[in-house]
């Protein structure tokens, strides 16, 4: 039973991809962003929550924020997805990077 499992979970392991592109932190009250690239956007979420929740988020803005209106507050969106191309010569840092400069260029709200 136990090997099963394990297989069962390798199986779906290799089948995961990850979503890689921008996160947009959205303060609901005022509208202001914390925007942010990742090559793993599920993971950053858990981070950056797990950090707001902890007090120990590096941006003291958006940490003050959070603990005064708490998370209901805030809503955490993919704002840009890059897809991937299963390729190995392309930068997917660069990507990112580069798809988080335009998502910042055409903002009309406030950032953090």
């Amino acid at each position: 039973m136990k090997n099963a499992l394990k297989k069962q979970l390798k199986e779906k392991a290799k089948d995961h991809t990850t979503t890689m592109g921008v996160l947009a932190v959205t303060n609901k009250l005022n509208g202001k962003q914390y925007v942010q690239a990742s090559l793993h956007l599920e993971a950053l979420v858990n981070k950056m929550k797990f950090l707001l929740n902890g007090g120990m988020f590096t941006n003291p803005q958006l940490q003050k924020e959070w603990t005064e209106s708490g998370s209901d507050s805030f809503t955490f969106e993919f704002a840009v997805v890059v897809p991937d191309q299963n390729n190995e010569f392309i930068n997917y840092r660069k990507e990112v990077q580069k798809a988080e400069q335009s998502y910042i260029s055409g903002l009309t709200t406030e950032l953090y």
